[in-house]
């Protein structure tokens, strides 16, 4: 998905529920006199801390006597607050809210409560493509997902290119746009397309390098990438469908498709650490989250594909966000990734970045 802004807040448990502390966020202090127990959720800002609001801790969280508390933090950040915490009896968060790839690093180092499905009983509606064994959705619960799509611009390209393989057509010399951040998501979609694989990561590397001699063009954010498509600097790149959506509701001139070859998923999603002071609101949180209205919110405002198999969409939402029924769609695999990433992270570095 790109990065959140929001302001964060410091606040350490201690501070958010004892009240004591002189420089406590006066919306923090005491307990609501609806709320019997709190939630404490670390997300990011922006407009996601928004819809959470919205979607989940208003309308379904409140009146379950539940009153959510949210700091915000870049995800990373979150992470380590998680690791750093391992050892305490009690740690800060109820919840995190993180990207599958940190949601399995944290799963994998024994930091997280695996769910009492009879607690959640939404888990039972997960859609198949986001299992994945063990790991998901039992401590990992996805929340919203996307595909990595090849984008274009539909004003000035008439036929679009349908797969990877194309993008390497001289046509698109100096026309295709990529993220600099996204460079172990560009890998893994590479080596689908061209090694049938998303960890065929020498195959991949082979291919990006003629697609950077061919011109290719990349953005440090995420919307760097739409004043690019507006302006006609690019025609087309590779970026997650669901940013596509959104910039077609900011009025840019971007449309998404699923490549021939397949697609991998992003899923972001929320995770309970082991010690999580507040496990039956934290519980009640995840059941949440899965709920249809929750997952539709966030469908028509942020692009993202619900999780679940109950939250029919409708209408513009319905049709911005089908994807082809026979797509390809690929979990990374996420052991292997975590242990490579350091090396593919300084080979996108010396051979994509340092043109």
């Amino acid at each position: 998905m790109g990065k959140m802004n929001g302001v964060s807040v410091h606040l350490s448990r201690r501070t958010v529920l004892g009240g004591a502390a002189a420089l406590a966020a006066p919306a923090l202090l005491g307990r609501a006199a609806w709320a019997d127990e709190r939630c404490v959720v670390g997300t990011w800002g922006g407009d996601y801390a928004r819809l959470l609001r919205e979607n989940i801790d208003d309308p379904i969280l409140k009146k379950q006597g539940v009153e959510v508390v949210q700091t915000v933090a870049d995800e990373t950040p979150r992470v380590a607050q998680v690791f750093a915490q391992k050892a305490l009896p009690r740690g800060t968060l109820d919840i995190a809210c993180v990207g599958a790839p940190n949601g399995y690093r944290m799963a994998a180092a024994g930091l997280l409560e695996t769910l009492d499905e009879t607690k959640v009983p939404n888990l039972k509606h997960v859609i198949p493509v986001l299992h994945n064994g063990a790991f998901m959705p039992d401590q990992f619960v996805p929340h919203i997902y996307s595909v990595q799509g090849i984008a274009y611009n539909p004003k000035t390209v008439q036929t679009p290119p349908k797969s990877w393989t194309d993008l390497l057509d001289p046509k698109w010399k100096g026309k295709v746009g990529m993220l600099a951040t996204a460079g172990t998501w560009i890998m893994q979609g590479a080596a689908l397309a061209v090694g049938g694989n998303p960890d065929d990561f020498d195959k991949a590397k082979e291919y990006l390098l003629k697609l950077n001699a061919n011109g290719l063009r990349v953005y440090a954010e995420t919307d760097d990438m739409a004043p690019a498509f507006k302006s006609g600097e690019i025609e087309v790149g590779v970026v997650w469908l669901a940013r596509t959506v959104m910039w077609q509701n900011a009025d840019f001139p971007v449309a998404g498709l699923v490549p021939e070859e397949g697609a991998i998923i992003y899923i972001s999603g929320m995770v309970m650490p082991k010690n999580a002071p507040d496990k039956q609101a934290a519980y009640k949180y995840m059941n949440a989250l899965l709920e249809p209205s929750a997952q539709q919110g966030f469908a028509a405002h942020m692009g993202y594909i619900p999780t679940v198999n109950d939250a029919d969409l409708t209408g513009k939402t319905a049709q911005q966000l089908a994807l082809p029924e026979n797509a390809k769609l690929v979990q990374s695999d996420y052991a292997k990734v975590a242990a490579l990433t350091p090396e593919l992270n300084d080979w996108w570095l010396k051979n994509i970045l340092r043109k």
